[in-house]
């Protein structure tokens, strides 16, 4: 099964870019756009690891 998750993606003065995960409430960035999509892909992934060790939905 696949799930998907809402990003929100702002770019800063220094075409880097701030990434905020709001079903983890969790925090990412990358130094372009896809690197952004790319922390964004790893953070959810650890995450969901840690929520199922944990036990949690």
């Amino acid at each position: 099964m696949k799930t998907v998750y809402p990003v929100l993606m702002k770019e800063d003065s220094n075409h880097e870019y701030g990434v905020y995960i709001p079903d983890m409430d969790g925090y990412t960035e990358g130094k372009d756009f896809y690197d952004a999509i790319e922390m964004a892909r790893d953070y959810i992934g650890l995450m969901g690891t840690e929520y199922y060790d944990q036990g949690k939905d």
